[in-house]
């Protein structure tokens, strides 16, 4: 029989939180001689109730990258499938029949079964029953403060990327295919690359940012812009990345990752196309000044693949 170690969570952004998580199912499954198993829905619960902001802050591919490196298996749950599952049943069957858990992994506010009737003490008892063990895993504090995907999620509202980054333990990334635009950038002298991406994903608050693009293996140092486009009277959300080197491949129709790193400016409108030139040369130079350091403070690697 196996002996699986059993963590369950959204792991949205797969967070330092959730990385204490699954280094602790990790540890409880090496020392049974078993797997370490990722039970990750796919939604935030508390979204789907409409008690949470349900954007996401990774898109389901990297998520399920970024977790492959942590755990042997993963298996994406659906919240509407077990919303209405007893806590009970949810032990008896989820976890120990159909997962064959022999430990499982929570946080310390983790709540489950019908109408959120079960809690740690519940988890504890009903999984002594069917033999397994239970470990509780205290939350990963910043400022006195738990780590939470909420938490990152209003830092990034507010253009607060090093201190969301602080918490994710990585640089914020957003990644999609590279669709074509209208050239207004290339017009200006900066060729952009416009990014589809999953509409489900947050975006942090509209503006330029310093970031780093990854192109078939090789970084690039960028500036990623967010928002409207308010100078030419845009009014759909765009995410665009200039290259601050040119790259050795074509771009449209690749997948591109993008780390952000700070805000540069916040997003505003120009009298002038001229005027929102000279303000491109000015971050242009700033995002070059930054990025080394950037770099070294954060992420070297892309998450995607």
């Amino acid at each position: 029989m196996r002996h699986d170690a059993v963590a369950i969570g959204t792991f949205d952004g797969v967070h330092v939180g959730h990385q204490s998580l699954l280094a602790a199912a990790q540890r409880s499954a090496r020392a049974a001689g078993g797997r370490a198993i990722a039970y990750a829905f796919d939604v935030p619960p508390r979204a789907q109730t409409g008690q949470e902001d349900a954007r996401l802050l990774l898109d389901p591919a990297m998520k399920r990258v970024i977790l492959g490196g942590w755990v042997d298996r993963i298996v994406e749950a659906s919240f509407p499938a077990v919303r209405d599952v007893s806590a009970e049943s949810f032990v008896r069957d989820v976890l120990r029949r159909d997962l064959q858990a022999r430990s499982v992994v929570v946080g310390a506010s983790f709540r489950f079964g019908k109408d959120r009737s079960g809690d740690v003490a519940t988890l504890v008892d009903l999984a002594l029953d069917v033999d397994i063990d239970v470990v509780i895993v205290p939350p990963v504090l910043r400022d006195g403060v738990a780590v939470s995907s909420t938490r990152i999620r209003d830092l990034l509202l507010a253009g607060s990327v090093p201190e969301a980054a602080s918490l994710l333990g990585r640089a914020p990334a957003l990644r999609g295919a590279v669709v074509s635009g209208d050239a207004v950038g290339r017009t200006l002298g900066f060729p952009t690359a416009n990014l589809a991406l999953d509409p489900r994903v947050l975006l942090p608050l509209h503006g330029v940012y310093v970031a780093a693009a990854f192109v078939g293996g090789r970084r690039y140092p960028a500036m990623c812009y967010v928002g409207r486009r308010p100078t030419l009277a845009g009014t759909a959300v765009r995410c665009e990345v200039h290259l601050l080197e040119s790259p050795t491949a074509e771009l449209r129709g690749l997948v591109l990752e993008t780390h952000v790193y700070r805000l540069l400016r916040p997003d505003r409108a120009f009298a002038s196309l001229a005027q929102l030139q000279a303000q491109m040369e000015d971050d242009r130079r700033a995002a070059l000044a930054a990025s080394d350091a950037c770099l070294e403070a954060m992420d070297p690697l892309p998450f995607g693949g």
